[in-house]
């Protein structure tokens, strides 16, 4: 029995997203994020729970990547290979596939929370590997944060 999410119409600041951006950038928050996860993982007992609120798209993207590619058996995930089984790639259970959101009455409170994504996996008790494919997808985001280094 779901609620349809009422659209919330604000006159936001064009500037906003820029500074979102500057922000991200400035503050390494992408690399921050993905070091985060895998530190994170590799600290979790078996049957700890990893929860994660995302508050803007790209956020959201590198944390239902990286929950959803290691908490499944198979080590390829383009539809059209063959599945190839390996339970050594699977860290976690995801029980639930969708983001938690914000209810109307949460968001009628607290403006801020209608971007809010709650997205939480289990670990399991397989070894703990480093998690590479993470950061090869993601590499062009890193890149570009190593761009504010040199300048």
């Amino acid at each position: 029995n779901k609620i349809k999410r009422k659209k919330f119409y604000s006159k936001i600041n064009p500037s906003t997203k820029t500074f979102q951006a500057l922000r991200i950038f400035v503050n390494n928050e992408i690399s921050q994020l993905i070091y985060g996860l895998i530190n994170s993982v590799k600290n979790l007992k078996d049957g700890g729970v990893l929860a994660v609120v995302t508050f803007h798209s790209l956020e959201d993207k590198i944390v239902k990547y990286f929950f959803k590619t290691y908490s499944e058996e198979k080590s390829n995930n383009s539809r059209y290979l063959p599945e190839i089984k390996n339970i050594n790639k699977k860290l976690f259970n995801l029980p639930n596939k969708k983001p938690i959101l914000a209810s109307n009455n949460e968001i009628f409170i607290n403006p801020p929370s209608r971007s809010a994504k709650l997205r939480y996996v289990i670990r399991n008790n397989n070894k703990f590997f480093f998690p590479q494919d993470l950061i090869n997808k993601f590499q062009n985001l890193i890149d570009i944060e190593n761009l504010g280094s040199k300048l």
